[in-house]
């Protein structure tokens, strides 16, 4: 399941990164205590033996002695004085043979090592306990008249030190234990939350690609997940539609060339039939044949145009036409049509729009204007009236064909843009139209960058509007 592994993924992660961190911070603390321990002790250690040197410069006698044993009190170190020849003189407390074998062994080395010490000798040495500060073990001679007379040796045990570093680093180590342990509860209830949505939303996506585009995702919120699931919604609306409209074009495809070719199978079977010397039987026949192959021509011309045009594979040759020229003489040639339903047409140019030049490729526009005036003619009845108009409103050149047919129903209007959409019968394909005839015009005046709209009321009449940019 998605959501089992994406919470673990993400979890598994967070842990990594909360473990690698804790143990950074523990390992930083150790060290930063450690190294700050140890300074300040090796500092501390420096100063007292230097302290004692300068007194038993001055005097070396009990009462001295018994100062420095007052002062080395309760610090957990041993102090030994040596003379010239490394002999002992004072030591601080017991010490076995072998501490005290294992200081003068240290004391020759370092002596060893170096010609002459005038200032305190300072050395960390580590002991058998694991994680444990070294001692601090301290070595500086002192001089009686410029000569040395002697030397003082002190080990500083860092034992309580230490005590206090390990419960600080106790103390991390439990509260990097509760922030895993809180992390993790955290880290797995918000992976859970999130992969939630998206597991359903992995669901109805396989539902969708198994062909069910009638889900509806219920996911609130305006985050990443709310908008994914909200394209998806949108994505199965458009895919529905897509849907929908293949399935009628498909049905209304079927119909409009399985109509024609009915017409011309039926008719040339009865024209097998017919005895040639029958010419006007004949004449019928062919003349009926005929009219059903130029409609299926005409459906298939339109159904190959539109494609091209809605994939943009039609290049306009647009260049500046005087559009009260090209109105008009539109306008005429559609004259006999108006006629012949005895409709009452009119041309309106205003004088401003006169000599305006417009960047459109006449032949694709022509096309648009003809579909719109012939659609107009097919809807209006006789003694109705149509008008043709062109106006200009600031940067766009606005044509309109208004009618005084039936109208188009409110609840029509939004789709009558769509290939073989089918209204009511007072805008249907029975009247001659092949029902791409608006969907052609949308995309030719679309591809010329301007928009086509439509006022339209039941039984006032219908009145479409393109608008086109005034300047390429």
């Amino acid at each position: 399941m998605l959501s089992k592994k994406l919470a673990s993924r993400i979890t598994t992660w967070v842990m990594i990164i909360l473990f690698v961190s804790v143990i950074a911070l523990v390992s930083g603390a150790d060290w930063i205590t450690k190294n700050f321990y140890q300074d300040h002790l090796s500092n501390e250690v420096e100063t007292r033996i230097s302290s004692h040197a300068h007194l038993l410069e001055k005097n070396a006698d009990d009462q001295i002695i018994e100062y420095i044993e007052e002062v080395e009190q309760g610090k957990n170190s041993i102090l030994l004085i040596l003379d010239k020849e490394l002999n002992l003189s004072y030591v601080s407390e017991r010490i076995s043979s072998s501490q005290l074998h294992d200081f003068q062994s240290w004391i020759h080395r370092i002596l060893d090592q170096s010609e002459a010490i005038s200032e305190p000798f300072l050395d960390h040495v580590e002991t058998e306990m694991r994680f444990h500060i070294p001692h601090v073990w301290a070595l500086i001679p002192v001089y009686t008249d410029e000569e040395i007379t002697g030397y003082v040796f002190l080990d500083q045990d860092t034992g309580e030190l230490n005590h206090a570093r390990i419960k600080l680093l106790y103390l991390l180590l439990i509260m990097g234990a509760a922030t895993v342990f809180v992390g993790y509860l955290f880290t797995n209830y918000l992976t859970r939350r999130i992969s939630k949505p998206l597991n359903h939303i992995s669901e109805m996506t396989q539902n969708i690609a198994a062909g069910d585009l009638d889900i509806e995702l219920n996911v609130q919120g305006k985050d990443e997940v709310g908008r994914l699931a909200d394209s998806i919604q949108s994505m199965t609306k458009q895919l529905k539609e897509y849907r929908d409209s293949r399935r009628h074009f498909i049905s209304h495809i079927s119909h409009d060339l399985r109509t024609p070719i009915t017409y011309i199978k039926g008719y040339s079977a009865v024209m097998k039939e017919t005895p040639p010397d029958e010419q006007g039987e004949w004449k019928r026949n062919l003349t009926v044949i005929y009219e059903e192959a130029t409609r299926m021509e005409h459906l298939v011309s339109d159904l190959f145009l539109l494609t091209k045009l809605e994939e943009g594979k039609i290049k306009l040759d647009k260049e500046p036409i005087l559009v009260s020229d090209w109105l008009t003489s539109l306008y005429n040639s559609r004259a006999l049509m108006f006629d012949q339903k005895s409709i009452h047409h009119q041309l309106a140019i205003p004088d401003a729009v006169k000599g305006l030049a417009v960047w459109m490729d006449s032949y694709r526009m022509e096309q648009a204007m003809i579909n719109l005036i012939e659609n107009a003619i097919r809807h209006t009845e006789k003694n109705g009236a149509i008008e043709l108009s062109i106006t200009m409103q600031k940067e766009k050149v606005i044509f309109s064909v208004a009618d005084t047919g039936s109208g188009i129903a409110e609840k029509d209007i939004p789709h009558i843009w769509e290939r073989f959409y089918k209204a009511d019968s007072s805008r249907n394909r029975q009247q001659g139209g092949t029902g791409l005839g608006l969907a052609i015009v949308k995309e030719i005046v679309e591809a010329h960058g301007g928009s086509v709209s439509v006022k339209s009321k039941p039984g006032e009449g219908t009145t479409f509007i393109l608008q086109l940019p005034h300047s390429p």
